[in-house]
């Protein structure tokens, strides 16, 4: 695994944001930078990171490990469900098929966890018994196994992302019921065989997110699927130690910097604290192991290319004004 001296080495050489000519309509989300050409989209995977609903700084390597591993998953899951990605020129861009995407956010939890405010232990800690039309038991602790995975959606295109139940989404007309049980069904194989892969490498796959769009009809998995942004992965072999110590799990994912911004007193409201270098350089840490757990392979990076990231990709993509 690259070392931390080499990490802390780039954290000036990262991919804040693209601009490229050249490459279609830009537009630019929380971390994805898209240039839309017709029918077909590229997506430039920032090191920008995200958490309650805030763009907070960058992570390096960070857009690498989420595009590769979302390639990973996108190939891995081909029989479960089709999805969008059609080539992967650049390790930080992705080019797929442009979809049309559905107005919710399929977020399956198979354990109740969670600091943002539309996560199930929040919820449950300030006495909600019924998350998105899934009824709760009393006496759940945090980050215990839930009896079966539950789907609970949330809003997208909303300042902050809502919870919401399938029976609301239908009254305020986000989502027909066939469209929504056809989604939800793909999203609980999605993440059974997430499950599977996941114990076959020592992790617990606790609970993510799914985006899905409709491709000529037919749904599509879109955007990224299982990576350490839209995911929680636990280690297994400490899990049952830690749950009875009531100690907080080995995590492999975005929840490192959830965490240290809650431990700060941020939650979404009012300006966050800026991440210091030590906190990018440990989820940098995180997120490259994510990415060698859970594919077996060796995270690699060209440290003979000196380039800025961005003229990297944007040679690789053809673009202009570089």
């Amino acid at each position: 695994m690259i070392s931390t001296e080499a990490i802390r080495k780039q954290l000036g050489n990262v991919l804040e944001e693209t601009a490229f000519e050249g490459l279609g309509e830009l537009q630019r989300g929380k971390v994805r930078d898209s240039y839309l050409q017709g029918d077909k989209r590229i997506i430039v995977v920032s090191d920008r990171i995200s958490a309650f609903d805030c763009v907070l700084g960058t992570i390096p390597f960070k857009g690498q490990v989420l595009n590769q591993l979302a390639a990973f998953w996108f190939d891995k899951s081909r029989d479960v469900a089709p999805n969008h990605m059609i080539s992967m020129p650049d390790p930080n861009a992705m080019i797929v098929r442009e979809c049309e995407q559905l107005p919710l956010e399929f977020v399956v939890r198979g354990y109740i966890t969670g600091v943002t405010k539309t996560s199930a232990w929040y919820n449950y800690e300030r006495g909600v018994r019924n998350l998105c039309g899934n009824p709760l038991p009393e006496g759940l602790r945090k980050d215990q196994k839930l009896a079966r995975p539950i789907i609970t959606p949330t809003t997208k295109h909303e300042k902050h992302d809502r919870n919401i139940s399938r029976d609301e989404a239908l009254a305020e007309g986000l989502i027909d019921a066939a469209t929504f049980d056809k989604a939800a069904d793909i999203c609980l194989r999605l993440y059974t065989r997430a499950v599977e892969h996941a114990a076959s490498r020592g992790l617990i796959f606790v609970d993510t997110k799914y985006e899905l769009g409709k491709l000529n009809g037919d749904l599509v998995v879109s955007d990224e699927i299982n990576t350490p942004d839209s995911s929680r992965y636990w280690f297994t072999d400490t899990y049952a130690a830690r749950f009875a110590a009531g100690e907080d799990q080995r995590k492999l994912d975005k929840e490192y910097v959830r965490q240290w911004l809650a431990d700060q007193g941020f939650r979404g409201d009012g300006t966050p604290p800026a991440l210091t270098d030590e906190v990018r350089i440990e989820a940098a840490r995180r997120y490259i192991e994510a990415y060698e757990i859970v594919t077996g392979q060796t995270f690699q990076v060209d440290a003979a290319d000196r380039r800025p990231i961005a003229e990297r990709v944007g040679r690789a993509l053809g673009a202009r004004g570089l």
